[in-house]
């Protein structure tokens, strides 16, 4: 009976956790993090002011929390994508596919992410980055790796690689439109950067 009681704790705060984030993530796409404010993230999850310091101790906790939850999303999202298929190629465009299709789909976490990317916090942008480590690795060793492994690809350094293919995506990513949409369809960014690594 009571580890009944303790499991029943358990999901009760993993769940208010979850609404604390959702509607951090709302406020602060819309706001921007140092306008978000607190009171109100407690209020749209349908708590009580001052709720949230019960879940994380400051507002940059509670930021750096959201980070990681969006990454390991994004994450997620693109590697199920990605492994579903063998060679490499299919698996870059896939990658650009899948990448576009997540931020369509999670457009305020995208915006997080966007303007935690090109904002000033230095602390949030090595966060952010240290978090998106398993996707670089993600497309140095799975992409890029076993595209010069299979001589598909140019001889190269897959991490740089990697960095570079990052970069790329993210930069487009920071120009979705107001749904979600590059501005270039990604099956086309795929192609430039298939272009610049498959061997002539």
């Amino acid at each position: 009976m009571v580890r009944h009681k303790e499991k029943d704790k358990q999901g009760i705060i993993s769940d208010t956790r979850q609404k604390l984030l959702t509607a951090a993530t709302q406020e602060v796409a819309r706001y921007g993090f140092e306008r978000a404010n607190i009171n109100q993230i407690s209020a749209s999850a349908g708590y009580a002011k001052g709720t949230i310091y019960n879940y994380f101790p400051t507002k940059r906790a509670l930021m750096l929390a959201l980070i990681d939850e969006f990454t390991k999303n994004h994450f997620e999202f693109i590697a199920d994508k990605v492994i579903q298929v063998n060679d490499p190629i299919s698996r870059l465009k896939n990658f650009f596919v899948a990448g576009f299709e997540w931020i369509e789909e999670n457009l305020q976490q995208g915006r997080v992410m966007v303007a935690t990317l090109n904002g000033p916090d230095v602390e949030f942008k090595e966060h952010l980055y240290a978090a998106y480590q398993p996707m670089f690795e993600l497309v140095g060793i799975e992409i890029i790796g076993l595209g010069i492994s299979q001589g598909l690809f140019r001889g190269m350094e897959p991490g740089p690689t990697a960095g570079m293919v990052m970069t790329i995506y993210l930069g487009f990513g920071s120009t979705v439109d107001d749904r979600g949409h590059p501005n270039v369809a990604p099956e086309k960014i795929a192609d430039l950067v298939l272009h610049g690594l498959i061997k002539v």
